[in-house]
């Protein structure tokens, strides 16, 4: 892990692992997106920003992408914990990368980011991961950058914070009972999906 932001490793861990069959195998943009859904989450459970361990900047193509995060997949994918298929889709090796999960959960204070990101590529069983995708493109700090062609950095403080008054409105409309990550996740991504339908109407 030399060089390797241990954010950024444990992250990719967790979501090789956690992911559901259904999601597998994976696209690198794809874990890639599933990383800025887990910070996101992260977020609305009142995470600082400062804290995730590495930044995100928009690709022209309007994913999220993390420089620091592809190193340590890149890692995992040379150590043999994920195998690259023929067409660049990623397939974990379940045993091996679990193994090197719980070793890895037993060495510092990540354990709290694993609901977080388990949540995120959860959302794709709800969701189809074309329709995620547009409706991050469409969200605070993604959307102008986006709409230009530009990369451009995510998540800076006012983004960060239209991102967290969104959810406090989903939060209301849910009521205190909703303890769980996942529902809000998924009625905040659809409400921003819906939001686009209704504006192409």
């Amino acid at each position: 892990m030399n060089d390797v932001v241990p954010e950024a490793y444990v992250d990719g861990l967790v979501i090789m692992n956690d992911a559901p069959a259904s999601v597998l195998p994976m696209s690198v943009n794809e874990m890639h997106l599933y990383s800025y859904l887990g910070c996101i989450f992260a977020l609305f459970k009142g995470k600082p920003i400062a804290d995730w361990g590495y930044p995100y900047s928009i690709t022209s193509e309007g994913f999220p992408w993390s420089a620091e995060f592809d190193q340590a997949r890149e890692t995992l994918c040379s150590s043999g914990l994920i195998e690259v298929d023929d067409r660049g889709l990623m397939i974990p090796r379940p045993s091996e990368l679990t193994a090197e999960l719980d070793t890895v959960l037993g060495l510092g204070p990540w354990t709290e980011r694993r609901p977080w990101l388990r949540a995120a590529v959860e959302c794709a069983l709800a969701l189809p991961v074309g329709s995620i995708r547009h409706a991050i493109s469409r969200s605070p700090g993604v959307a102008a950058s986006f709409f230009l062609g530009q990369r451009g950095r995510l998540l800076e403080p006012a983004d960060a914070t239209l991102l967290y008054e969104e959810y406090e409105i989903v939060s209301a409309v849910l009521g205190a009972d909703a303890q769980d990550v996942l529902s809000p996740a998924v009625i905040w991504l659809s409400a921003r999906i819906l939001r686009k339908e209704d504006a192409a109407v």
